[in-house]
């Protein structure tokens, strides 16, 4: 199984001289980061300097304030600096205050790398529950998804996702192609918290395996 690391302390010391931002404010944006590329360690580049270094598959940076804008954004070999050519790259990515955004680079169903930017819905939540989004980012068709052997998403295409709220507690989850039940991708089992919001990215293609990186956001209870 490929690591899920939280490097939430290695990139707030990053962004300091990379970004020019200290302690998060009310007018600053945070940027969750999700490397779902098999096969390639890399450099994420942010306005021409390196923000985060040596970033393997399946590894997630959670929780990084900028302040509000447009930032350039730039994916290189790991052996790499900025100036080298992009694996991916996304100019004038704008990041508006008060707002969580997760990028993830990733594959197309057809494998192609590519970047998306994705909205999160960071609102509190009902007490005892928790929300759960769902993101197909793998190299694969559209899957149906399952928690505790129930169905909860059908015929999920690449590049969609999909939040619901559900009680916290544990859930044993998996991705299995449309109509069927034996998992491709999974499975796996969360512990969903109540007060937080997880976002499920389902990464990988046929070659190198498939799995699941997630990015937990707390965000309360109302």
């Amino acid at each position: 199984m490929r690591k899920r690391i939280g490097l939430l302390a290695l990139v707030l010391a990053l962004a300091v001289p990379a970004f020019g931002v200290g302690p998060a404010g009310a007018a600053d944006a945070t940027l969750n980061v999700v490397h779902g590329i098999p096969g390639v360690d890399v450099n994420v580049c942010v306005n021409g300097s390196v923000a985060i270094s040596d970033f393997n598959p399946g590894e997630v940076v959670a929780g990084v304030p900028l302040p509000a804008g447009s930032y350039d954004l730039k994916i290189v070999a790991a052996t790499h600096g900025c100036g080298a050519p992009a694996i991916l790259a996304a100019p004038d990515v704008p990041l508006e205050g008060g707002r969580n955004y997760t990028a993830a680079a990733h594959l197309t169903a057809e494998g192609d790398p590519t970047l998306s930017l994705f909205r999160n819905n960071v609102r509190p939540v009902k007490a005892g529950h928790a929300r759960l989004t769902v993101r197909h980012t793998a190299a694969a068709p559209e899957v149906d998804v399952w928690a505790n052997g129930s169905v909860i998403l059908e015929d999920v295409p690449n590049g969609a996702s999909a939040t619901l709220r559900v009680p916290a507690g544990v859930y044993a989850a998996w991705a299995s192609l449309p109509d069927r039940f034996r998992p491709v991708i999974g499975p796996e089992v969360f512990r969903l918290r109540s007060g937080f919001a997880y976002q499920v990215f389902a990464w990988g293609d046929g070659d190198s395996g498939y799995d699941f990186a997630v990015v937990a956001t707390e965000v309360g209870v109302r």
